[in-house]
């Protein structure tokens, strides 16, 4: 793997220690010094005296409960619809554990210390996770389609760019019209810039031109299009068979991505069979790194339930 170029790598200077950087004549009179300065306190410190005999108090769990997972769309309307559908009506503990799917299996941010392989080998653990979890708590009419989102999103996933050695980025939308039920619905830019670039490929050259000159902000590439749009609106319905056609070739591209099968079969009839059998495949893929798979079936195994995620944290210590 290249060098580390995320966070996690901050470039800091060996520390010094303090007693390497003073010289012998200035320690020697710190220890003349020492002995004339008077204590703070007088007294020497001592514990009150107790005449009770009871057994000191057991330290009592702290328990730590973290908020939901945050949801996570793609801003492909078929894909990210079909988890909202499927996941209506679910428990709380269900979502956080789909959606941690999303994040942390299928598309993490950051993937320090993580080679492809294993990274790939995580996005196929992440699929039977999902599998497990449909066949626990959902119909078999849903099961079905929250499965082909679930793989889909394992397809971008799979289909990721490393930008250095830790980051990542994946086709999906950073910004994505979401309505109150929570469904996405994908914005007309499409349409506006499918029909701009068929029928006035001079005007597209120029919206080229304005978006690769904006940075981050697209604000005045956008207004150009939108405006374009509205004085050529015979043009956008003109195109608006052929943008439609054009999508399902990107669905259908998106489906031919072939995903990694190191997990693949897991046995999935109860959490107990379901933890053992991936644990079972991880023995048997020794070159993945094996602390990195054995800490999330722990993690697994300390979710309530059949849940995959838990929300609380226990931590208890000895006096």
């Amino acid at each position: 793997m290249s060098k580390c170029t995320c966070f996690h790598s901050t470039g800091l200077k060996e520390i010094t220690p303090w007693r390497d950087m003073i010289t012998s004549a200035q320690l020697e009179q710190i220890r003349k010094n020492f002995a004339s300065v008077k204590p703070m306190n007088e007294k020497p410190f001592a514990l009150p005296k107790s005449n009770s005999s009871a057994a000191p108090a057991k330290p009592s769990p702290v328990v730590v409960e973290f908020g939901p997972v945050r949801l996570f769309y793609t801003g492909y309307a078929r894909i990210d619809n079909a988890i909202t559908d499927a996941l209506k009506g679910k428990s709380q503990e269900l979502k956080d554990s789909v959606y941690d799917i999303i994040r942390s299996d299928f598309l993490p941010n950051n993937v320090h210390g993580v080679e492809e392989a294993d990274r790939l080998a995580r996005i196929s653990l992440g699929v039977e996770k999902a599998e497990y979890l449909a066949g626990q708590f959902m119909d078999a009419g849903t099961r079905a389609s929250f499965m082909d989102a679930m793989r889909s999103i394992a397809r971008i996933g799979t289909e990721g760019k490393r930008v250095g050695s830790c980051k990542m980025e994946y086709q999906v939308e950073n910004a994505v019209c979401v309505d109150g039920n929570g469904y996405v619905h994908e914005d007309g830019r499409g349409e506006y810039l499918y029909a701009m670039e068929k029928y006035s490929p001079e005007t597209y050259a120029e919206y080229q031109k304005l978006l690769n000159a904006s940075g981050d902000d697209t604000t005045e590439s956008a207004m150009f299009a939108l405006k374009w749009a509205i004085s050529n609106l015979d043009l956008v319905a003109a195109g608006r068979q052929g943008y439609r056609e054009k999508q399902d070739k990107e669905y259908e591209k998106l489906y031919q991505v072939e995903l990694d099968d190191t997990f693949s079969g897991s046995d999935t009839r109860s959490k107990e069979h379901f933890l053992a059998s991936i644990k079972e495949k991880l023995m048997a893929n020794r070159e993945l790194q094996i602390n990195l798979f054995m800490d999330q079936i722990a993690q697994m195994a300390k979710a309530p339930g059949g849940y995959l995620t838990a929300r609380r944290m226990i931590l208890s210590g000895r006096a």
